[in-house]
């Protein structure tokens, strides 16, 4: 970004070095002219400035000098173009070594001097000098304002150049402030500006520059096409360097597409520019890019030779911003390997870097950095890191502190998300259910928030499609295209949009659906580790009960023995007092005995209670889904459709909500309380023969004999064994049966699938539907057996 904004700046200061009508001059003859010539005349300033202008190619800080020079004597002698040149000249070399608050004030002096003597052009070139500084110290108010100050001067005095040059910075300001849709309508108008100047090295920027501001909205087509326009004309022209950056974009894009050899093709091709170029900085950045390539394709050998290559060359080159992200790729790649020594080592140095130069974002990266090896790192790797094993979750939650509170002070909500989703997972392994379910949702209450900022950009980049495909289609119509190719063209275009947007839909949906059920699971297992705590708690009390009741029998017994050592009579007494204690102890093993059977019942109370507060917190998902997203769904329709016409905004919100009161229908079966567990699994069995795929038949026979709690679990265990043989067993036909046999209520689903090891499945750990069967079989009194081979799978479940 900030060579961007020099490039723009030094844009600008062009025009200084011919002051005195004569071509530009080697360095030392300059100064030794200058040396010369004793007289403190404008011949003499000028003379300076030039010397100025070529320190500020190599050596700014002997341009400052310089300049300072001609700044007094400018003043002396009373010219206020030259003193305002001089001023400039001094901001642009305080530009070069970064000092860019000490260059503003040049840069007003010099918008100042340059209206007083009445040189418009000059006024325009600071004012959009001064934009550009503003837009690096991220004042983007600021920056605006001079960009739109600059454009009204150069529009007033028909500056067709100075237009175009302050359009595209106005393109590129728009965008680092995120409004892309003044960024696009800036950008478009600079490529017109530039066509009629004919000017197209500076077209190849722009299209440059609108294939960014597509890239940030995630519009890769869009994206694409500008790059690839850039590409061209970069090409033409031989603009290297600036040919090997749009390569590397586009092998940006095809790795955010997924597409991990296309964008190895094109980051070879980047590097191997580069490397003709003979400038380290990008033979570095392109090393490490090739690395994250590699890493995709878990060609790891192939990420650390690129990753090492890198480092070596930004060692060489010092240059710090470069060698932090060097030591953060290395990082991420020994942590994939789990080689967690090395891994430390460079987040630590990578942490150290980004914090001296202050980068933010990337500190609280390298905290998350931290934080995930802490957890994964053997002992032996911390020890060596002076973190005892005993230390190990203290520093883990100071890591994950700093990072959450700097993620938060800088909203970067991507952040914010995964590290409450990494908390969660850290919390399940350690077996604090309630603090996973908590942060994990956090988790889910941010993606939601992140999911309406997507449903927000979504409608922007329909909102600058539509703007910008009208404009292009009228440029066209200028250059003689035929509308059969613009049709053509916008329909491509629109399928393209389509297509990324009903896939970014079925994802969020799909992702929205696995966190409610990753959340529901953590709340059940909150709630039994809350539960299973309370009754060890009230066994230890027991216990303890136990041993001061035995403790007391031990001291009566040895006071018996003392008084019947002592006489017979009280000898007698006490053979009474002992019968009665027997007969106590007698009456305390069956009243403990009774107390065992009443536990066992209370277990398998508690197990159908926690089934049954399952059901309630997903009947009340389901009305969540239903009663507010689908009637907010709805108010969006109608909003829409005030202002977009045609029908396939509502048809798309119509499917989105005849997909969500679907999962609503799932999660809680209401129409189970209305018409019975029967009719309500010939209508379950009805419902999964809309899959052609699979055969559903059923015979049911069932007098309304169990209770409803029962009959919601008997309706829960249909619907699992009917998914199950849709999704795994690729059963063609499947048959329910529910009828009575010997006294029983038996409970029978057969498919003729390719069946699986039913024990392997059980203890392999990721089998929940199959536990859940079980599980709800025992907890209405019955019994349930599942049974696979080659010829299928038969779940039974016998009920009295």
């Amino acid at each position: 970004m900030l060579r961007q904004y020099l490039l723009l700046l030094l844009f600008n200061c062009l025009g200084v070095a011919t002051l005195s009508g004569q071509a530009s001059t080697p360095l030392d003859s300059l100064i030794a002219a200058c040396n010369t010539y004793t007289r403190g005349d404008t011949v003499k300033v000028k003379m300076l400035l030039q010397i100025a202008g070529e320190y500020q190619k190599f050596d700014p800080e002997s341009g400052i000098k310089t300049a300072e020079e001609a700044i007094v004597l400018a003043r002396r002698i009373g010219t206020p173009f030259l003193l305002a040149e001089a001023c400039n000249k001094k901001g642009a070399n305080l530009t070069g070594i970064g000092m860019i608050e000490e260059a503003i004030p040049c840069f007003e002096e010099a918008s100042q001097l340059f209206e007083t003597a009445r040189a418009p052009r000059r006024v325009a070139a600071m004012l959009g000098n001064l934009g550009a500084m503003y837009n690096y110290k991220r004042d983007y108010a600021n920056s605006l304002k001079h960009f739109e100050m600059a454009l009204k001067s150069q529009e007033a005095i028909g500056d067709k150049e100075g237009i175009a040059k302050t359009l595209g910075n106005l393109g590129l300001a728009a965008t680092t402030m995120g409004e892309y849709p003044k960024a696009l309508d800036y950008l478009d108008k600079a490529v017109v500006a530039y066509q009629r100047l004919n000017n197209t090295a500076a077209l190849g920027n722009v299209y440059n520059n609108t294939g960014n501001t597509y890239n940030y909205l995630a519009d890769y087509p869009k994206a694409l096409e500008f790059y690839q326009k850039a590409l061209t004309i970069y090409q033409k022209t031989g603009q290297k360097i600036d040919e090997a950056e749009i390569v590397n974009n586009i092998g940006t894009i095809y790795y955010y597409l997924g597409d991990y050899y296309k964008s190895l093709e094109y980051q070879q091709k980047a590097l191997a520019i580069f490397e003709t170029s003979g400038s380290k900085e990008p033979i570095a950045q392109g090393h490490i890019n090739m690395s994250s390539r590699y890493k995709g394709l878990k060609n790891y050998p192939a990420a650390l030779e690129s990753a090492q290559k890198a480092l070596a060359i930004s060692e060489e080159i010092d240059n710090p911003g470069i060698l932090g992200y060097c030591y953060s790729n290395l990082s991420g790649l020994y942590f994939e390997l789990k080689d967690y020594a090395p891994a430390l080592q460079f987040a630590q140095k990578s942490l150290e870097i980004n914090t001296q130069l202050e980068d933010y974002f990337a500190v609280a990266t390298g905290h998350k950095k931290l934080c995930d090896i802490y957890f994964n790192a053997s002992d032996s790797v911390l020890i060596q890191a002076g973190i005892q094993p005993e230390q190990r979750l203290l520093a883990i939650e100071e890591q994950y502190t700093k990072a959450l509170d700097l993620a938060k002070e800088i909203q970067a909500s991507n952040l914010l998300s995964e590290l409450w989703y990494n908390a969660s997972i850290r919390y399940e392994k350690a077996g604090d259910y309630r603090n996973a379910f908590d942060a994990f949702s956090q988790y889910v209450e941010l993606n939601d928030s992140i999911l309406g900022e997507d449903t927000k950009k979504q409608i922007t980049r329909k909102e600058i499609q539509y703007e910008f495909d009208k404009k292009e289609a009228t440029l066209k119509l200028e250059q003689q295209l035929t509308q059969e190719q613009l049709e053509q063209q916008k329909l491509r275009s629109f399928q393209q949009q389509q297509a990324l947007q009903i896939n970014q839909q079925a994802l969020s949906l799909s992702n929205k659906e696995a966190d409610l059920q990753r959340l529901a699971y953590l709340k059940e297992k909150a709630e039994k580790q809350e539960k299973e705590q309370a009754l060890s708690l009230a066994a230890i009390d027991k216990q303890l009960q136990d041993v001061q009741l035995g403790a007391l029998l031990q001291e009566k017994t040895l006071q018996l023995k003392t008084l019947a050592e002592k006489n017979a009579l009280i000898g007698f007494l006490l053979a009474g007092i002992s019968a009665i204690l027997l007969a106590f102890a007698a009456f305390y093993f069956w009243i403990r005995q009774r107390q065992a059977k009443k536990e066992a019942a209370t277990q398998a109370q508690f197990t159908r209670q926690l089934l049954e507060h399952v059901e309630d917190d997903r009947g009340r998902i389901a009305i969540d889904l239903h009663d507010s997203v689908s009637h907010d769904l709805l108010l969006l329709k109608q909003s829409i459709r005030k202002e977009i016409t045609g029908p396939e905004v509502g048809d798309k919100i119509d499917n989105i909500i005849n997909g969500i009161r679907q999962i609503s229908r799932n999660l809680h079966p209401v129409m189970l309380d209305k018409i019975g567990l029967g009719l309500s699994l010939e209508t379950l069995c009805e419902q999964f023969m809309q899959h052609e795929t699979m055969y559903v038949s059923h015979e049911i026979d069932y007098k309304n004999t169990l209770p409803k709690t029962a009959e919601l679990q008997l309706f829960r265990i249909v619907q699992e064994g009917l998914t199950n043989a849709l999704k795994y067993s690729k059963a063609e036909a499947v048959k329910v049966q529910l009828k009575y046999s010997d006294n029983s209520l038996r409970l029978e689903i057969q498919d003729n699938g390719k069946g699986f090891d039913v024990e392997k499945a059980l203890k392999g750990g990721k089998a929940f539907g199959l536990h859940s069967i079980l599980q709800r079989a025992k907890a209405i009194g019955g019994k349930a057996e599942i049974r696979s081979g080659e010829g299928g799978t038969t779940i039974g479940v016998a009920i009295g």
